[in-house]
């Protein structure tokens, strides 16, 4: 059997935007994910579907997996011809075990390769408005593990790092940071220096504790300050307070549930996270081809009969056009017809395929979709393509208005069972927002969550049919001034 490959890839330090894109693109080929506990599940979900995932993750006094052992995976992966990464917090090489992982890999003769990952002590400080180094303050820095193999810190050469005058950065400090703190004092530290302390950087609950070395293991207390985290020490971090950026984005510490479909990638929630809002992927449906295809295959058959097509939703576009192609047919098939789109989504997604909309009405709930079609005058008849949940109201409220309509099931909503009930439910007691871009989020919010009373629930919705939607269910429902994703995050920076 041909051996595989193992490939030790740097996650950074949470946010998936700092990823790179060569660890990416070797993530997406892999067929075995061995991760670390600090690898952040926006990452993990950037693995394949199908991809065998193996948790060998460590908490400070508890590991699950000895590093022995997590070698022995990667050999014996490898060794069955497997596509092996190894997904490590931070950078493979800075204090990540990294060197001790390939010397079996070495010796058994299987390929491997290391791409490098932005190291927490950077990017924690980074994003808490500290430079590492500053011609006014510091031309050095230190990387020093605040948790060495036999558990004690008197090795390390406080004395060295003293006189060296740079910035101190320790990892893996939460635990002994009384020991670190007493050694630089005694090495000679000014006990007025700065410091800081970064939690959980570059994530959405990243918290800073600023003080003076002489402060900081009673302030620690105070804070509860827990790993992961970064401790730094050095005259530059007496910029953090003026550099911050990151906690003033206009969604930091807001909590969002985001009620969504099983999808690879989901703007809003990436939109949200970008503004700093700490969000809960509430993925509760799943958008499937419907299980009868032939009422679709006669629309596509005898488009020559129709006049207009609508499309309701992203999901219509991508379905529609799936059974087009596997009729070998493409767009010319749709040139003599007026295409109509229910929201920016499914007019951004058509452009995809080359084709640019006719008209798209202003409300996006089905009666006024009806009568802004009306007001078109559209001789002949019109197609709706729609998920088959919503047959009945949209064919209602065009047949209301003298329409000459045929709707068409293009794609069906499945509803999933939620695990993670205990993430949920504490995001529920801390005041999250839950937001909604279609009444199917509602819905699939409402039957799979563990929720009777859904008063309390602040919901933020895009368009009037989803707003109509939450307060049919009672939820304490606000609507976004325009139905679009910028226009829904803006109501969300508005709320306390």
């Amino acid at each position: 059997m041909k051996k595989g490959k193992v490939t030790l890839i740097g996650a950074g330090p949470g946010d998936k935007g700092l990823l790179t894109m060569k660890g990416y693109e070797a993530l997406k080929q892999s067929d075995v994910v061995v991760y670390d506990r600090l690898v952040s599940k926006d990452i993990l979900d950037l693995s394949p579907e199908n991809a065998e995932m193996i948790n060998v993750g460590k908490v400070m006094n508890h590991h699950n997996i000895p590093q022995p052992e997590i070698n022995k995976i990667l050999l014996e992966k490898a060794l069955f011809g497997k596509n092996v990464v190894r997904l490590k917090g931070g950078d493979p090489f800075v204090f990540g075990r990294g060197g001790e992982e390939l010397e079996l890999l070495l010796k058994n003769n299987i390929e491997y390769e290391v791409i490098p990952g932005i190291t927490s002590a950077v990017s924690a400080l980074a994003y808490a408005g500290i430079p590492v180094t500053h011609r006014d303050y510091a031309s050095s820095i230190h990387f020093v593990t605040g948790h060495a193999k036999d558990g004690l810190v008197e090795n390390i050469n406080f004395k060295s790092l003293v006189d060296g005058g740079g910035t101190i950065i320790f990892y893996m400090g939460v635990s002994t940071i009384k020991q670190l703190v007493k050694g630089l004092l005694e090495a000679g530290m000014e006990k007025d220096m700065p410091c800081v302390a970064v939690e959980n950087g570059t994530r959405a609950n990243q918290r800073s504790l600023f003080s003076d070395i002489s402060n900081i293991c009673e302030k620690a207390e105070e804070f509860k300050l827990k790993s992961p985290a970064v401790i730094a020490f050095g005259r530059v971090c007496s910029l953090g307070n003026k550099f911050d950026y990151f906690t003033k984005n206009k969604l930091f510490g807001k909590k969002v549930i985001v009620s969504r479909a099983k999808v690879s990638n989901n703007k809003l929630t990436d939109k949200l996270k970008y503004y700093g809002a700490d969000v809960l992927d509430f993925v509760n449906m799943e958008i499937k081809p419907v299980d009868d295809k032939s009422h679709l295959s006669y629309l596509i058959d005898n488009l020559k009969d129709y006049a207009s097509l609508v499309f309701s939703s992203k999901n219509s576009v991508i379905n529609f056009f799936n059974e087009l192609y596997s009729k070998n047919k493409d767009s010319r098939a749709l040139s003599h017809l007026k295409i109509i789109v229910i929201g920016k989504s499914s007019s951004d997604e058509l452009l995809k395929y080359g084709i640019i909309k006719d008209f798209m009405p202003k409300e996006f709930d089905n009666v006024s979709l009806a009568k802004a079609y009306k007001e078109l005058n559209i001789q002949g008849k019109v197609a709706v393509l729609e998920a088959e949940n919503d047959i009945a109201s949209i064919y209602k409220a065009f047949i209301d208005n003298n329409i000459d309509v045929e709707l068409f099931e293009c794609y069906k909503i499945e509803y999933l069972p939620y695990e993670n009930t205990a993430l949920f439910n504490d995001y529920i007691e801390k005041n999250a927002v839950a937001a909604f871009t279609s009444g199917a989020a509602v819905h699939g919010f409402v039957t799979t969550c563990n929720i009777k009373d859904f008063s309390k629930i602040r919901a933020v919705c895009i368009g009037k049919a989803t707003y109509k939607k939450a307060q049919n269910y009672n939820f304490n429902a606000y609507m976004a001034e325009k139905p679009t994703i910028d226009s829904l995050i803006e109501k969300i920076s508005e709320m306390e």
